[in-house]
């Protein structure tokens, strides 16, 4: 495991245990009507698929930066229709709640989808870093 993808893990561990419990205690204190008995169903779901884009772009060529956004752009696609099917299939399972629901998961949407963009540049910082320090210094011509 490279030092970047253990970085990655650790920090999206981080960050989904952080933005869990502290959702969890905001709305258990603060809004405790929207509180739902399935909260914890969606950090999972946003933690399992973190790890699912981790570990797809720890398995990408850093040699092709072409590559490396079209799967960045497939991975944004995929998260919008799963999560459109999780928020259609909590709909049809629990109507009452489905707001409450929708309004959680729409919240960790964004959270995610800032910190996955700030992985993302990390990375194609760290692939540019790379691609630098494998060319040649450039001499000055006089």
């Amino acid at each position: 495991m490279t030092k970047m993808t253990r970085f990655f893990l650790i920090f999206h561990t981080g960050m989904l245990l952080v933005t869990g419990f502290g959702m969890g205690f905001i709305l258990k204190w603060f809004f405790p009507e929207i509180q739902l008995k399935s909260y914890p169903l969606i950090p999972i779901f946003f933690y399992l698929l973190g790890l699912v884009f981790i570990y797809v772009f720890s398995h990408n060529s850093p040699n092709q930066p072409e590559k490396i956004v079209n799967t960045y752009m497939l991975m944004r696609m995929i998260k919008i229709f799963v999560s459109a099917v999780i928020l259609f299939i909590y709909w049809i399972m629990d109507k009452a709640h489905i707001r409450n629901f929708a309004i959680i998961f729409v919240i960790f949407y964004v959270i995610n989808l800032i910190w996955e963009t700030y992985i993302y540049l990390r990375m194609e910082m760290y692939i540019k870093y790379k691609g630098d320090q494998k060319k040649p210094p450039r001499e000055r011509i006089d």
